[in-house]
């Protein structure tokens, strides 16, 4: 059975986001595997972020933006970023920049294959595939859910999922100064929907209908509601454009408890360590703060301490919403509409990102329509 320091399985965001970090600190002194039973890099995904200085992986950068439009009962506005920029990274960049670094570094082995099981055998992590068993200090994973099926069931089980197009039109019609951050679908009845583009150029975009709900909807649904909003909003017929790539995602929106540990030595990475913000779906920038903080714990203690990836007061703001969607989405419209509305796009996104300080989030509460705050919630949760 070989032996590593460390073993990263999975090379997806969070795991490639880890080992560069690695990389780049005296723990690429150690011996480290990352595995994934694919490390083609490939172009599917589509991160974004915001943030108030250069960003990690700002080489990396495809496009950014300072003003974002949105959209709610027919009114368009378009809203400047003063404190924050709007990043995207495309995954292919991010894939083949990193696998080729640690490519290049002696103590970094990259082994394509399948990984079969975690276990802890009372000393070590254990890593199995078909046909090795690997051992290491730590494995972190984002692999494996660590829920058991019959444990935790979240009450309110939603699901942000979306179909986009990455399209290139034989005419100029994209405004590339800003984004859409939100044109909001007012004919879909069973949850949040909306249009989310992020144009390249005055030529090209990619265009998600994006929706928040318990239930995918047939692929073909997702691409007719993109059709037709080519036509209406830019007289765009299909001869007129042709579809580059096709990008199809779901992340959980739950509101179960945060597992860090998988096994002992194990740690969850990503949005299988509960990082992905429920309210949002955002998981980008998050992973950057879990994977920081393991390093850091790393090298100045030699052992994990993971903390919660949010403090509880977010979580109890994340949770609320959840229940306010599932059950009275009707409301999460009205939600939306005040919170954009009524607050600078910097408050707004300073709130998100859980940089806010509780003065500035009751600033966030009282401009929306008051709801319900579910008791539990509260009783649990709240504390700065």
């Amino acid at each position: 059975m070989q032996q590593f320091d460390y073993i990263i399985a999975g090379a997806g965001a969070s795991g490639l986001s880890l080992a560069w970090k690695m990389l780049h600190s005296p723990l690429s002194e150690k011996k480290i595997l990352v595995l994934d039973q694919s490390l083609t890099p490939t172009n599917d995904k589509t991160w974004c972020f915001w943030d108030t200085a250069d960003p990690l992986f700002a080489d990396l950068i495809y496009q950014k933006w300072t003003q974002a439009e949105v959209s709610i009962f027919g009114k368009r506005s378009t809203k400047h970023l003063n404190d924050y920029t709007y990043y995207c990274l495309r995954s292919g960049d991010f894939y083949n920049h990193i696998l080729s670094s640690l490519e290049d570094h002696p103590n970094f082995n990259l082994l394509e294959t399948t990984v079969k099981e975690l276990s802890f055998d009372g000393h070590n992590p254990i890593l199995k595939t078909e046909t090795n068993s690997f051992k290491a200090d730590y494995i972190f994973q984002s692999c494996f859910t660590p829920w058991d099926k019959t444990e935790d069931h979240p009450r309110h089980p939603l699901l942000q999922h979306f179909l986009g197009w990455e399209i290139t039109t034989s005419k100029p019609v994209f405004d590339d100064s800003f984004f859409t951050l939100m044109d909001f679908d007012q004919t879909f009845e069973d949850g949040i929907a909306f249009m989310y583009l992020l144009p390249w150029s005055r030529t090209s975009a990619l265009i998600e209908y994006t929706i928040f709900s318990d239930t995918l909807l047939d692929k073909k649904q997702y691409e007719e509601k993109i059709s037709i909003y080519l036509n209406n909003r830019y007289n765009l017929k299909p001869i007129d454009y042709s579809i580059e790539r096709k990008e199809f995602g779901k992340i959980p929106m739950e509101d179960r408890p945060h597992k860090p540990w998988y096994k002992p030595g194990i740690l969850n990475l990503g949005t299988i360590g509960g990082v992905t913000k429920p309210s949002t779906g955002y998981t980008f920038k998050r992973i950057q703060k879990q994977t920081d903080a393991i390093v850091e714990d790393l090298l100045s203690k030699g052992t994990l301490e993971p903390q919660p990836p949010s403090k509880k007061r977010f979580k109890a703001y994340d949770l609320w919403l959840l229940q306010i969607i599932d059950q009275h989405p009707k409301d999460a419209f009205r939600i939306f509409n005040h919170l954009l509305k009524n607050n600078s796009l910097d408050d707004v996104f300073r709130f998100l990102a859980e940089e806010s300080s509780i003065r500035d989030d009751l600033k966030i509460m009282n401009s929306v329509p008051v709801c319900p705050f579910p008791e539990s919630y509260l009783e649990d949760s709240w504390t700065p």
